[in-house]
């Protein structure tokens, strides 16, 4: 029971640093003008990524300016929350109002849409989303990675 309590304290102080975050020029929205889907090439700017884990793509939904980031975390560290929390420091800082990131520990599931597969679904081992209008902020993992119900999916 104690483990559980200081599992959600440090859940808690973490979600409280991502959101305490200065906005800043760094963004991950694209001009209007781009396409809806922004990948790596060898034309594009680098991409967000971290100690075990990777941006991949970021999708966005409809004609807002909110996206749904896909990230790749190292399939070795993928039970290691410390992880997660860093991609989600770096990538929500400049997004104050809204962010959602999807992770996989294997490329080839990665979503290269909103909508994905039974397989992808099955391979997604957590998803964060935060929106300020809706007074929404919820940290999932898959069940495999957190045995912990209140805080994972399970596929």
């Amino acid at each position: 029971m104690n483990k559980r309590v200081n599992d959600k304290r440090v859940i808690a102080m973490a979600f409280s640093i991502i959101l305490s975050w200065p906005v800043s020029a760094f963004s991950l929205q694209q001009p209007e003008s781009q396409p809806q889907s922004q990948s790596q090439s060898a034309s594009s700017p680098e991409l967000p990524h971290g100690d075990g884990w990777r941006l991949v793509r970021s999708i966005q939904l409809g004609n807002s300016k909110n996206y749904i980031h896909m990230v790749l975390i190292d399939g070795k560290r993928d039970m290691d929350k410390a992880v997660y929390g860093a991609a989600l420091s770096k990538i929500c800082r400049s997004e104050p109002d809204f962010c959602r990131v999807r992770f996989w520990n294997e490329e080839r599931y990665v979503a290269d849409s909103i909508s994905f597969t039974d397989a992808q679904f099955k391979a997604l081992r957590a998803e964060y989303i935060f929106n300020r209008a809706g007074q929404v902020q919820q940290m999932k993992y898959a069940c495999t990675v957190v045995t912990d119900k209140n805080q994972c999916f399970s596929h």
